[in-house]
């Protein structure tokens, strides 16, 4: 597979983590209601989660900084409860490009994989890409202790939509969809150059 690391200088691991936590900490308020609903309450690794989850879009906003192409920065404004959505993390190129992260230690317990959200108790519960939209999707693994960010490749999500399988985590069956690492094969990655 073509996988890439991103390493982060200490300053810069400092600046991103803060940054990310920070957001973590003022956006819980707007999803705690949602996320409850969909069987999800320790707000410690919610704040991880989505801490988590920025540091990997500010990372392959970085990788392709360097590239011959345009991308955006990911958005870090808090939005109400009413204006979240499924939109695309990042824009490269006019291209929608979800961002998709996993914890290394949530990779040792539970096998690399991406979770999609998939159902919950209400409307605004089923991510888009499930059923009918389509886009690029970054998939990363992002080490706390390294202080990097593995990317471990870039799929466009019609192509293997069809790979999607319940999450191994029991309580999160109801509500979640993964993508596995082992079910791509190198087909399934988009060549980055």
């Amino acid at each position: 597979m073509n996988q890439h690391t991103i390493y982060f200088s200490d300053e810069e691991w400092d600046f991103y983590y803060h940054l990310c936590n920070q957001y973590a900490k003022d956006e819980l308020a707007s999803t705690i209601e949602q996320k409850n609903k969909r069987n999800q309450f320790n707000t410690d690794a919610m704040i991880h989660q989505t801490t988590t989850g920025k540091i990997a879009e500010w990372a392959v906003t970085l990788f392709f900084t360097d590239k011959p192409c345009t991308i955006s920065d990911p958005d870090m404004q808090i939005y109400t409860k009413y204006n979240k959505s499924f939109d695309a993390d990042l824009i490269i190129d006019g291209y929608n490009l979800h961002v998709k992260s996993q914890s290394v230690e949530s990779a040792n317990r539970f096998g690399t994989s991406w979770m999609f959200q998939y159902n919950g108790k209400g409307s605004g519960h089923r991510d888009p890409l499930l059923n009918y939209d389509n886009g690029l999707v970054a998939f990363c693994v992002v080490d706390f202790n390294k202080k990097a960010v593995h990317l471990k490749g870039i799929c466009e999500f019609a192509l293997i939509r069809n790979k999607l399988r319940e999450p191994v985590k029991h309580s999160l069956k109801h509500t979640k969809r993964c993508i596995y690492l082992e079910d791509l094969t190198q087909q399934d990655f988009i060549e980055i150059k």
